[in-house]
């Protein structure tokens, strides 16, 4: 699902379903993030596939192993464009 948003919209995002937040705009973006949990944990998608068997990864995004391999090896940081 892909949603659109615009200055001061809320989004929510059902606890354990991936995401991720794209700026298609020309500006700088500022996302406020708000948990209900006592601490906060993070898995990336690179971090999740370069750490789950090759074999699972390829069978479940229908992906092959060479593309797989090419994935960075852990967390990637958040940096401005």
């Amino acid at each position: 699902m892909t949603m659109n948003f615009n200055a001061g919209d809320i989004g929510y995002v059902k606890r354990n379903f991936g995401h991720y937040i794209k700026n298609t705009g020309d500006t700088d973006l500022e996302v406020l993030e708000v948990f209900r949990a006592p601490q906060f944990l993070d898995v990336s998608l690179s971090d999740w596939i370069t750490h789950t068997p090759p074999e699972m990864v390829a069978q479940t995004l229908n992906l092959n192993t060479e593309t797989i391999a090419k994935f960075p090896r852990g967390k990637p940081k958040i940096v401005p464009v």
